[in-house]
């Protein structure tokens, strides 16, 4: 029975068996129906990579502008055409929109690179236009208001003698260093170092993250500076240290003046009597005071530095510190036997020293699950106090754990920071090489 051609012929598409049935419809070559589907694929993969091509060409283009975003604040200064130089003055702001490149786009490296560089020396110039921030945000701390008073001392007399500030007390072998450099515009112009860099800024070998030089005696390993036993401490405690000799330190007095110390020794009887009289008249403690007082009631243990250890602490419940499992002839005994070994070299002999060192950490680990959180500091500071290298993996997980539960993150980054790169010497510069 000859049936009636449908009218779609062989383009139609129909499926029902009924209309099969009704209508005749013409068989498609094979060769024809691969060459139809071989163009429609070539059709659809130029579709495709000319898509592709237009949306990598407009990422480029992206990545070249760097299209600036709206920011949550209102930014009518702010045009498309305006100057590329335009500036923000708010340090959480944010500059810029970066689009989302795929990670096989190697070539985009160069040019991202350079404006995050941008952006960070935008951020570091409005830092250094405000000291106050810069030195909170490179050093993690709070500066006691005697910080300035000593600044502003050391500025009236160089009006009077046509020198710079920070050269005030050069003439004694005595020279303002670390956080002053950043008030004397010595990071102005200076690059843009890593984080870690700015909190090893004159950090002597054994100086604990509680510690920041201030002041430093030429050509000798002495040097002066805030002893906080928090980071947001203010007390203006005045400590020092000769690193030529070790480990210890001693509580000069409250206020800024271990410079008065180290000028009595030079019996400089002018300057002395300049700074008395300033620090009179500023209210400023030379000798100790109430807070000295206050500190030395709080300490729950001397630790190898001598200055003591200050942790939150209940008397009434024993709960904050608990003494180290064995004493400190002991602990100095065993970390001796340390000193000039090799932990790669000789893994051996250094897994086995571990051994009779490891119930006193384990003591403390302990201790610290009891609340007893100043145990585990004591330790990891005598650690360091000891001056041995091959401790400082071992020191490391004991300071975080102890810092943190103190609640004082910022010392967990200094003391990473100065174990990464621990130096020895005198010439602790970071603007040195600038």
């Amino acid at each position: 029975m000859n049936k009636r051609d449908c009218k779609y012929g062989a383009e139609c598409y129909q499926q029902n068996p009924a209309h099969k049935e009704k209508f005749a419809h013409p068989v498609k070559s094979v060769a024809e129906n691969s060459t139809v589907q071989a163009i429609t694929s070539i059709s659809g993969n130029m579709e495709i990579k000319k898509r592709s091509m237009e949306t990598l060409n407009q990422q480029l283009e992206d990545i070249k502008r760097y299209k600036r975003l709206s920011s949550p604040e209102k930014d009518n200064c702010y045009s498309e055409g305006k100057d590329s130089s335009y500036e923000y003055h708010d340090l959480t702001r944010q500059r810029y929109a970066v689009p989302k490149v795929p990670m096989s786009i190697g070539i985009l490296r160069d040019i991202y690179d350079s404006q995050i560089e941008f952006s960070q020396q935008a951020e570091y110039k409005e830092l250094c236009n405000e000291p106050k921030k810069f030195i909170k945000h490179k050093f993690l701390v709070l500066m006691p208001p005697c910080f300035e008073d000593l600044w502003q001392f050391c500025q009236v007399q160089a009006l009077k003698t046509q020198i710079k500030p920070e050269e005030t007390f050069l003439q004694f072998g005595l020279k303002l260093v670390g956080p002053y450099d950043v008030l004397a515009g010595k990071f102005d112009r200076a690059k843009v170092h890593e984080p870690g860099d700015y909190l090893r800024h004159w950090s002597f070998f054994y100086d604990p993250p509680e510690f920041q030089t201030i002041i430093v005696q030429q050509n000798s390993g002495v040097h002066y500076g805030y002893w906080r036993d928090s980071p947001d401490n203010t007390d203006g405690l005045v400590a020092w240290n000769d690193v030529k000799k070790g480990c210890e330190f001693l509580i000069a007095f409250l206020g800024k003046l271990c410079i008065c110390d180290a000028i009595q020794q030079k019996k400089i009887s002018d300057m002395k009597k300049l700074i008395s009289d300033w620090a009179q008249s500023k209210d400023i403690a030379l000798k100790c005071c109430e807070k000295q007082k206050s500190r030395k009631a709080q300490i729950v243990s001397k630790t190898f530095h001598k200055v003591g250890l200050v942790v939150p602490y209940d008397r009434k419940t024993n709960i904050g510190y608990r003494p180290l499992l064995e004493s400190d002839e002991k602990i100095r005994a065993i970390i001796s036997k340390f000193e000039n070994l090799n932990r790669f070299e000789n893994n051996l002999e250094y897994q086995e020293l571990m051994r009779e060192l490891q119930p006193i950490i384990t003591a403390a680990d302990l201790a610290t699950d009891e609340c007893d959180f100043g145990t585990v500091l004591e330790l990891a500071l005598d650690f360091f106090c000891s001056g041995v290298k091959s401790l400082h993996e071992v020191m490391k997980p004991l300071f975080f754990t102890g810092y943190s539960m103190v609640n004082r993150p910022q010392y967990i980054a200094i003391i990473k920071s100065h174990l990464d790169n621990r130096r020895e010497g005198i010439n602790l510069d970071l603007l040195a090489g600038n």
